[in-house]
């Protein structure tokens, strides 16, 4: 059966084409899911109202967004070691070597210092001005589960309280039982631009205990920061706070599994610097949020290079979805420049030889007989040699070349008759 050259030619070349970018095609990243679920915390807390923002943001993006609202950062975590959340809210401190294993920070997202609110000493005959003064008495620490009750829990330990009483009560229940006199203390973690917070600092009822060796805690401790809130800081009018605050806080992460699909992780920490890059600082201390410092966990790849980089061009132009598809399919052009280009840029010299050596392959025995004619060999059978170019002729017509190759056939048949109107003459 007759099989056309260009099909003898380019159809291996097409599969060959095909199997690279098959064999290729097995290492692109499956793309990402389509829904995301966020640990955030209670409904009336400063996380879940971050994870307001994540969930408006991410929905732009076409994610589905589930927020679990949770006891806070401890829960968080065990959320996303059960699977049940992707990517979680965690104060800074609470990581274990476990987590460190486990997770990975996408960012630092702001200061949540721990405030601890006594009743005012101008209301109070039995004054509490110190963390110390809390040694015997009663006080709030926050639900368990939540950032707030493990960092209070861990200050009273390093201070030495033993004997301070502590209760799970968390929120306005604290503060109810603050102002009740059930209890002597309620502490909070919180950022600063929290409402309870900012309620509470105008509460002429209560006042906040200044930590004044707050240095030394950043010292001791990598996951904690010395900050200060100047007087008149939060309302010029009113003078709140009343005098500056000495302050100890460890930094809220955006945490994921280490296995979170990597093009949502790097849509995150952008999404992340367009949620929290115009934070207002209140704080004597110079610092900027977003960021990958105070972080006590592994910062992802994605985190690194955006904070180093800014978004990628795909990034900054395209929609995320039209983005990822780009970046997943970029590994596509190793067949193309290395087994495609050059296959196709040698394909139209090898069709061209392919059809030539079926013609110019007669040519060395044409040349063969030309010669002995020339030299007048007599052993050269005369009648032997015209047959052999009668049977040469009749091959070369049954040879089958495109017509763009027809011109080269008929220039063998002409030599081949060349060649023959010779040997006839000699024979004459």
């Amino acid at each position: 059966m007759y099989i056309p050259y260009s099909i003898k030619t380019y159809v291996p070349i097409i599969l060959l084409i095909a199997l690279s970018f098959w064999f290729t095609a097995q290492y692109i990243e499956p793309p990402p899911p389509k829904s995301v679920t966020l640990a955030a915390g209670s409904k009336s807390g400063f996380y879940y109202q971050s994870a307001l923002k994540y969930k408006s943001y991410l929905e732009n993006e076409g994610l589905d967004v589930t927020i679990l609202e949770t006891s806070g950062s401890v829960d968080n975590i065990g959320k996303l070691h059960s699977g049940d959340a992707d990517i979680a809210f965690v104060q800074g401190g609470l990581a274990t070597e476990k987590e460190r294993g486990s997770f990975e920070s996408l960012s630092s997202l702001f200061y949540e210092p721990l405030w601890i609110f006594v009743r005012s000493t101008k209301r109070e005959s039995n004054q509490i001005v110190t963390l110390k003064d809390l040694q015997g008495k009663k006080a709030a620490i926050g639900a368990k589960g939540s950032g707030t009750h493990a960092l209070s829990a861990f200050m009273l330990d390093i201070n030495g309280l033993t004997d301070t009483e502590t209760t799970p009560l968390s929120g306005s229940s604290a503060i109810t039982a603050l102002k009740n006199k059930e209890i002597d203390a309620a502490f909070f973690v919180s950022n600063i631009e929290s409402p309870l917070i900012h309620d509470l600092l105008a509460d002429e009822e209560l006042q906040v205990i200044s930590i004044p060796h707050n240095l030394a805690y950043e010292k001791n401790y990598d996951f904690l920061s010395a900050l200060q809130l100047p007087a008149s800081v939060i309302d010029i009018a009113n003078n709140v706070p009343a005098t500056d605050i000495q302050l100890i806080s460890p930094a809220a992460m955006l945490v994921a599994n280490e296995t979170f699909h990597p093009a949502l992780k790097a849509l995150l920490v952008h999404s992340t610097y367009e949620i929290y890059q115009e934070q207002h600082n209140l704080y004597a201390k110079d610092v900027s949020f977003p960021t990958i410092h105070y972080a006590d966990l592994p910062i992802s790849k994605q985190a690194q290079r955006y904070f180093e980089n800014g978004p990628s061009i795909l990034n900054k132009y395209l929609p995320f979805w039209v983005a990822d598809m780009i970046n997943r399919l970029k590994i596509m052009i190793i067949p193309l420049l290395t087994v495609m280009l050059p296959l196709m840029k040698i394909a139209p010299p090898a069709y061209r030889w392919s059809i030539r050596s079926k013609i110019y392959k007669w040519y060395k025995s044409l040349k063969k007989m030309e010669n002995n004619i020339l030299s007048k060999d007599q052993d050269t059978d005369i009648n032997d040699t015209i047959r052999m170019l009668n049977e040469m002729d009749d091959e070369a017509k049954k040879t089958p070349v495109p017509l763009s190759y027809a011109d080269s056939l008929y220039n063998l048949r002409l030599h081949i008759q060349m060649i023959r109107d010779k040997l006839i003459e000699m024979k004459k």
